[in-house]
Formats: structure tokens, C-alpha cells, sequence
């Protein structure tokens, strides 16, 4: 499967931003933590797990005091 160009060129996170957001999720979000989890260990499909991906950091994002905004290496 194929996704648009707009989610593939969105899709894009790197593993620095993954990291990251799993770390944060680790810390203070179980559930996002056990839904990325589920996303990735129950299919096969690199296309599954770049969703999975891109669906935590999206959560990180919004959910940092800075919204997201400026280097993702600071944390």
C-alpha cells in the first residue's frame, strides 16, 4: 500500500524524534507507550510502523512545553 504524497512527505520523523517521544512516552504516558507497542509488534509492515511512528511523535509534539517547536535534541 501506498500512502498520498502529503503522508509520506509527513511520515518523516527522524529516529532521534522517535526516541525521543518513546522516552517521553515511557515516562509519562503508558498508553501511548502500549498503542505504539501494539501498532508495531502486531504487524510486519514497514509502512505500519512508520504510522506507528509518526502517530507517537505526533503526540510528543503537542504535548511538550515548547509544542514542538525548535531542536529536538534538547531533551
Amino acid at each position: 500500500m501506498i500512502g498520498t504524497m502529503d503522508e509520506t512527505r509527513s511520515a518523516r520523523v527522524t529516529r532521534a524524534d522517535v526516541r525521543a517521544a518513546l522516552m517521553w512516552a515511557l515516562e509519562r504516558d503508558r498508553d501511548a507507550l502500549l498503542a505504539h507497542r501494539a501498532a508495531v509488534h502486531s504487524s510486519k509492515s514497514d509502512l505500519t510502523r512508520r504510522r506507528a511512528d509518526k502517530a507517537l511523535v505526533e503526540q510528543w509534539r503537542a504535548r511538550r512545553p515548547d509544542n514542538g517547536k525548535g531542536s529536538t535534541s534538547r531533551e
